[in-house]
């Protein structure tokens, strides 16, 4: 069954409003505005060359951010909200499961190629992981301004610093090796499958899109 449509999908998020959040939040302040890209995107357009592409950047954008959010953040929050957390853990897992599913039907296929097996099979799987995404995000931004609301700027300093760190070594896989060593080797075969779409298919009309 799949979550409900969140009423507010397309206001910003709060802490995304506050006046030092690039600051505070660095890349992964990028980041969720580059799954927004995509996510209003795939709201749009019918061509499904461009959703497939579109497909295999959201799932390596969300998957960053969630590896990110988890390391970084969340950490924080497991003693005061344990029982939110856990729910939240739920949902994570459940939308990595589906965003596996888009990964193995992406990962080395030219997106042209992507609906010729099963397109509805996809389409269904992506619109469950959109609905899926903005349900866990409206959670998750929820315990975001929680949280930076009990910061002081010592601990907001603190926090830029391991939001960074985290995401520089964050995983493009939907589920995330536990150690450093695990999401570089992880990574490497992602952007090595990238790589050889990228000579078969010069042409990336979704990354195109998102990345200006």
């Amino acid at each position: 069954m799949q979550p409900e449509k969140p009423k507010d999908e397309g206001s910003q998020a709060a802490w995304m409003s506050e006046k030092d959040a690039s600051l505070d939040f660095g890349p992964l302040h990028d980041e969720r505005l580059r799954i927004d890209r995509i996510v209003s995107r795939l709201d749009v357009t019918d061509d499904l060359v461009e959703r497939a592409d579109l497909a295999s950047e959201l799932v390596r954008s969300v998957s960053r951010y969630e590896d990110t959010i988890e390391r970084a953040l969340f950490v924080r929050l497991d003693i005061s909200a344990p029982a939110v957390l856990e729910e939240l853990g739920r949902e994570r897992d459940q939308l990595r499961e589906a965003m596996t599913v888009i990964h193995e039907r992406t990962m080395g296929i030219d997106p042209r190629n992507v609906h010729a097996s099963d397109g509805q099979g996809f389409e269904d799987t992506l619109e469950d992981v959109v609905h899926r995404l903005r349900a866990l995000l409206l959670g998750e931004d929820r315990q975001i301004a929680a949280l930076m609301g009990s910061l002081g700027p010592e601990d907001r300093r603190q926090l830029a610093e391991d939001i960074a760190h985290a995401f520089r070594s964050a995983s493009e896989h939907p589920h995330p090796p536990h150690t450093a060593v695990g999401r570089f080797i992880s990574n490497a075969h992602v952007k090595l499958d990238h790589t050889f779409e990228d000579v078969a298919t010069p042409s990336h009309p979704g990354a195109d899109t998102i990345n200006g």
